[in-house]
Order: C-alpha cells, then structure tokens, then sequence
C-alpha cells in the first residue's frame, strides 16, 4: 500500500442528500485510524447553511470536513446534456465525480463515495491502494452483469466486457494521471459533440474513457444492495443503490448496518419519518422509474448513437 500524508474523500450532494450523507459519515468517521490524517470534501451546487452547519460539526481532530461549492458557469459547459439519473431527474451532482481532479490539485490520490453508502472498514485500506498508471479503481457493476439485457446494453452503447462495467459510487481516483490525461477535457468534448444517450451518464463516461485503465477491486469495497454480488463476511463498503434505499423501505439488505449509523446521526427523525411515510403512490413512481430505466436499457444500443459506434468511426473514446 501507498503511504499517503492526507487521504481526501469526497462526496457529491445537494440538499436532499444530506441526511443520507450524515449516516455516511458517521460510518466513516467510527472507522477512522486515529494515527492516519483525512480530508472529507462535500461537492455542492446548492447545500444550505443549515445542513452545511449540521454535517460539519461532526468533523474530527483528524477528519476535517470542508464544503466546496462548484460554480454555476460548470453547468454551461455541459452545452444542455438532459441525461438523467436513474431514468428519473436530471441532477448535476452526478457529474462532480469527473472534475475532482481539476478541482483539486493538490491531491495526487482519492476517494470517491456516493453519500448512500455505509462503511465498515477503516477507508485508508481503499484509498492507499497503488493503482500504477491506472486512472480509476472500481468495482464492476452488479446490476449490469446481472441480465441478459443490461448486458447487452453495456456491450453494445458502452463497448465495454459487461463483466468489466464498473459501478461509479465507489472510486479510487489517480488524480495525477486524470489531469496528466485531461481527463475532464477529453469527457468534455465527447460530451459537447455526441450527447449521448445514457442510461448512468457519469458511470457510462468513465466505463468508455477508463476502460483498459482501471483496476477492478474486490466487491467487498462496493457491494451494491440491489444486485449484491458474494463477497467474504461483511462487506467493507454497503451502497445501497438504485431504488432499494432503506429509509424508503424497510425490508433492504443490510438495511440494519445503516440504521446503526443513522440513528447516531441529527437527521435520525427526519429520516425514520421518511421511512414511515414513505407512501403507495412513491412505491408506486419508483416501480415506473425502474420499468422505464430498463426500456431504455433495451433501447438505446439500437436507437442511438454509442460508443462503439463512435469508436467504429474513429473518434478516441479510451484514454
């Protein structure tokens, strides 16, 4: 493992989240090396002073927590893409991941974690891992290599080996090589001049762009609630993705690892009355969320530009 002065660890999020990234912290900050220094880093683009106040309070001696707030001219940038997350609503916080190294020069290495994610382990075993002259560190995507039809989506609009599409909650991030490769410049233009059609538009950018540059790591550090793959005893990272969120429902997996954290946590009654009232009608709309998700899923590979079709073109799509 890499010896590292400070270990920074960031986290995506808007004001919704917030409760959610607390329970996050809370796991992650209980397994803290107290002898190891870290940096917790919140990318916004609108977070209130309250929550900013709420989760910054729970820093450590040896974890600080700092707000980042990204500018409203990143937007521009991004020339009207309209991809959305999960088939659901556009958010910009899906891509902050991919400016990290931009924003943040003075990190050679990092860790990316999506704020519904519960930790185990002590995160250095992560983030000092030595990833060469790889860009990223990540685990392959459950819910991809699950079916026949995501499969095939990952094959055919990505043209990446669906058993080698990784899952972007969970990312170690060679920071170095990201900017020695103008990483965010090359996703940039890629953007700008095909607007892709996705269906996880960070995730699918980095699967493209990384692929042949990324250390697959064991699911231990991502195991994904929806789709789990095995992993050994309990998992070091629990991220409970797509629609499977244990404040929506009581019956997730490991849904009791994260009550443990979220009821340390300010948010506690907020989000115990979330699960409460979480009604037929939300049941409702997230069953529609996943049956369009996965139209699209089977669509877009033959009723969109990919890709693949871009690469078959000539266009550079790999660093």
């Amino acid at each position: 493992m890499m010896k590292t002065a400070v270990i920074p660890i960031f986290y995506g999020i808007n004001d919704q989240y917030a409760p959610y990234l607390a329970a996050s912290l809370q796991s992650l900050l209980t397994h803290l090396n107290p002898e190891q220094k870290y940096q917790v880093i919140v990318l916004y683009q609108k977070l209130t002073l309250a929550n900013q106040q709420r989760l910054g309070k729970m820093a450590t001696d040896n974890c600080p927590i700092t707000f980042y707030q990204l500018t409203p001219d990143l937007l521009t940038q991004f020339g009207g893409d309209d991809n959305t997350l999960r088939a659901d609503y556009f958010t910009l916080t899906i891509y902050y991941r991919l400016f990290i190294a931009d924003l943040f020069p003075e990190y050679d290495q990092g860790v990316y974690l999506d704020a519904d994610t519960i930790i185990t382990t002590d995160i250095a075993q992560l983030a000092q891992q030595d990833l060469g002259s790889h860009l990223i560190g990540a685990i392959p995507d459950a819910f991809i290599c699950s079916d026949p039809r995501t499969r095939r989506y990952a094959e055919l609009a990505v043209g990446v080996d669906p058993d080698h599409y990784i899952n972007s909650g969970v990312l170690l991030l060679n920071l170095k090589a990201l900017r020695a490769e103008k990483f965010s410049q090359h996703f940039l233009k890629l953007l700008n001049q095909y607007h892709f059609q996705l269906i996880a538009p960070d995730q699918d950018y980095l699967n493209g762009i990384c692929y042949g540059r990324t250390t697959y790591l064991g699911p231990t550090w991502n195991l994904q609630t929806e789709h789990a793959l095995p992993v050994a005893g309990q998992p070091a990272i629990v991220h409970y993705n797509l629609f499977g969120k244990p404040w929506c429902y009581a019956e997730v997996p490991y849904a009791d690892l994260f009550w443990q954290f979220a009821d340390q946590t300010d948010y506690q009654d907020e989000l115990r009355a979330q699960l409460a009232q979480y009604s037929p009608s939300q049941t409702a709309a997230d069953a529609e969320h996943k049956d369009l998700l996965m139209q699209r899923i089977i669509a877009f590979p033959d009723e969109t530009f990919t890709f693949k079709q871009a690469r078959a073109q000539g266009e550079q799509v790999q660093l």
